[in-house]
């Protein structure tokens, strides 16, 4: 097997620089027609170190709450709950606070309670604790409906 040329192992090197840059503007463009949902994606990205692809999924789920819901701790609340699992009381107000540096685990209750009562949230027991979770994260769940 013969050893790869300095000039060769350049032009490979170039070749994967220019599809690393179409790959980022292709992400950018995403982005940038996503509006609110960038930020949103953005946030989840860092603060969750999200795949790009999971923090834009999860960002559309949470965009589409937004409306329903106007102060910011129960907008933080849906986007600890955007990667679709079940979290404990204890880990929503954790990833609350990463979001906003701030949260009370009695407000998140109350929040977490609100949003279940108005069906964006639902509330799962495993093994005797109770589990939040989104709603939209459920198949076949149509939106507004309580549990």
């Amino acid at each position: 097997m013969r050893e790869e040329t300095l000039e060769e192992r350049l032009e490979r090197l170039e070749r994967l620089l220019l599809d690393a840059v179409r790959r980022l503007e292709r992400l950018e463009e995403l982005l940038s027609s996503m509006g609110s949902e960038a930020a949103i994606a953005a946030r989840l990205a860092t603060t969750f170190s999200m795949p790009a692809y999971a923090a834009i999924e999860a960002a559309r789920r949470v965009a589409r709450l937004y409306a329903r819901v106007g102060d910011p701790v129960s907008r933080a609340v849906l986007e600890a709950l955007a990667d679709c699992d079940p979290h404990s009381i204890s880990e929503v107000t954790r990833r609350v606070r990463e979001l906003r540096g701030t949260a009370s685990r009695r407000i998140v209750r109350e929040r977490l309670n609100m949003l279940a009562s108005r069906g964006m949230v639902l509330v799962v027991e495993q093994g005797g604790k109770k589990l939040y979770r989104l709603a939209s994260c459920e198949k076949g769940v149509e939106e507004g409906r309580t549990h």
